[in-house]
């Protein structure tokens, strides 16, 4: 895939208030990937990689749950984003993604993003206020989901445990 290719989708998938030179300048920070149909592309548990941008290809996102098998949480096509925490936490990878197709991906790896974050590059503060966004976004659409459980008066044991974490996750939230 071209440079121009990767760019554009950069800016359409990543951060639509990027310029032609900001994304170039990210694009030029990626490393090109490719993953083999079947194969891992980030394994829960593993240390941070860096944000993967699907370029081509389709996989699947699973989660093991408390009996430690892994449960689909879904399949995703490109153009999308992957492992975008990576870049604001140095928390393990939270799920394994399996490349269902052969894939090519754009890796913005750790250190790069430090680079950039450390030359004061606008392209990565509007990467990262982007990131931000859909990070807050998921957080909303998570404290939906839990008053919708816990809004009948006897909701089922785990439905209350949902409930108890979210009080304690805002109770214990710190900048």
């Amino acid at each position: 895939m071209r440079d121009t290719d990767v760019r554009d989708i950069v800016r359409s998938v990543l951060c639509k208030g990027l310029s032609v030179a900001q994304a170039d300048q990210l694009v030029k920070a990626t490393v090109p990937v490719r993953v083999a149909a079947g194969r891992a592309v980030l394994n829960e548990g593993d240390p941070p990689s860096g944000l993967h941008l699907l370029l081509r290809g389709e996989v699947e996102i699973k989660k093991r749950g408390p009996d430690g098998r892994a449960q689909s949480l879904g399949t995703i096509g490109a153009p999308t984003v992957l492992g975008e925490m990576s870049l604001v936490t140095e928390r393990p990878h939270s799920a394994t993604i399996t490349a269902l197709t052969d894939c090519d991906f754009a890796l913005l790896t750790r250190a790069q993003f430090a680079r950039l974050i450390a030359g004061e590059s606008l392209a990565a503060y509007k990467l990262l206020a982007t990131i931000a966004e859909v990070l807050a976004g998921r957080v909303a659409r998570l404290d939906e989901k839990v008053l919708e459980l816990t809004a009948g008066k006897d909701c089922p044991a785990p439905v209350g445990e949902l409930a108890a974490f979210q009080r304690k996750l805002f109770s214990e939230w710190r900048f």
